[in-house]
């Protein structure tokens, strides 16, 4: 189900989706169902969290009110049809779109109400920690996905209210299933990623502990160019639970000393990782228009994790033969990026394929 009502200055709207040059700014004061059961009011360009009971019984409220339906879209000319304000109300359910008339001003008397008592507007940190909230392992047996150990980095012109990791491959250490095989891939500092094969006997311990590990969850938000770890776990590993950076790591590093060890790589340039869940909240945050708060925010610092508890070593691979090094930053000052030769623009990260400067 998705459910979104919106009182919106026509004039204004039509005028940001014709300009060029960025993202329009949606304006509207609006309820917006950001994603199953989570619920945010944009009223003013500020961000408040609404129950999923609240939401319900006022989605319940407005429908009340509604006068007809519609084709979902307004008149394109000059004059609106003599409208400056309109009432948005559209109601997807089982593949099924409706789209309701209303009395503008009523909405807009509606949705001031449940601003005022909706309490204080959610900052960055509060909005992403109430819309990526970390559910809860079932009882018993669970399907787990993958682990991931990377760092985050919010691209520009993202909305604050979007998860989008970018990952460098140098620097991301992860646990996959694929085929009902396991492996775990740690990389190395030394543009290195070492791979090994899970056994199957391993497999109840590694989900014993992973168990251990959500059952102190982080929070979701963090900050550009720090770590960030999650499990994901579900039939279709939707379901994701942000755990602690540090303990992730070194559960990663428990499990790759306990496998055999399969392959030495060198990490050729970068790719990009958003999952499932990820990509899925992109778009219906684009699609509600849920921009309030624009990027443009340069990358800090990454940080290093802290060096984690003593542990076996990890089986040492054999020596990797020699491959062609991107170039070193001696060589051109770290003035352009080292994988696609782009100039630096005062970034952490290349903006043209997101490598990182040293």
């Amino acid at each position: 189900m998705y459910v979104y009502i919106g009182y919106r200055n026509l004039p204004e709207y039509f005028t940001q989706q014709n300009q060029c040059g960025g993202t329009p700014v949606n304006t509207d004061h609006r309820l917006t169902m950001a994603k199953s059961g989570v619920y945010i009011l944009t009223f003013g360009g500020r961000n408040y969290a609404v129950s999923t009971e609240r939401a319900e019984k006022f989605t319940e409220e407005v429908l009340s009110k509604c006068t007809d339906k519609h084709r979902g879209f307004f008149p394109l000319e000059p004059s609106y049809n003599g409208k400056k304000y309109a009432a948005v109300i559209e109601i997807h359910k089982d593949r099924d779109i409706a789209y309701y008339d209303m009395d503008e001003e009523v909405l807009l008397q509606m949705l001031t109400a449940l601003k005022d008592e909706s309490g204080d507007p959610l900052d960055q940190r509060g909005l992403i920690n109430y819309c990526y909230k970390s559910p809860v392992l079932p009882e018993g047996d669970f399907e787990l996905k993958s682990i991931f150990h990377q760092i985050y980095v919010r691209p520009d012109n993202t909305p604050v209210s979007v998860m989008q990791t970018v990952k460098p491959d140098k620097r991301t250490s992860s646990f996959w299933i694929y085929k009902n095989e396991a492996h775990v891939e740690i990389r190395e500092e030394n543009y290195i990623k070492n791979v090994y094969d899970v056994p199957a006997e391993l497999m109840p311990e590694i989900l014993e502990k992973v168990r251990e590990l959500c059952k102190d969850p982080a929070e979701a938000y963090v900050e550009d160019g720090e770590w960030e770890s999650y499990v994901r776990f579900g039939e279709d590993g939707e379901e994701r639970i942000f755990t602690s950076p540090d303990n992730t790591l070194a559960l990663l590093k428990d499990i790759a000393s306990k496998s055999v060890f399969k392959e030495s790589e060198e990490v050729k340039g970068l790719s990009y990782y958003g999952g499932a869940a990820s990509r899925n909240a992109f778009s219906n945050f684009m699609f509600a228009g849920l921009n309030g708060i624009q990027g443009g925010i340069q990358a800090a610092p990454v940080q290093q994790p802290a060096p984690a508890q003593q542990q076996a070593p990890i089986p040492q691979p054999a020596p990797a033969p020699q491959t062609v090094q991107p170039a070193s930053p001696s060589e051109n000052n770290g003035e352009k990026c080292l994988y696609c030769g782009a100039p630096r623009n005062g970034n952490k990260f290349c903006t043209e394929c997101g490598g990182e400067f040293k």
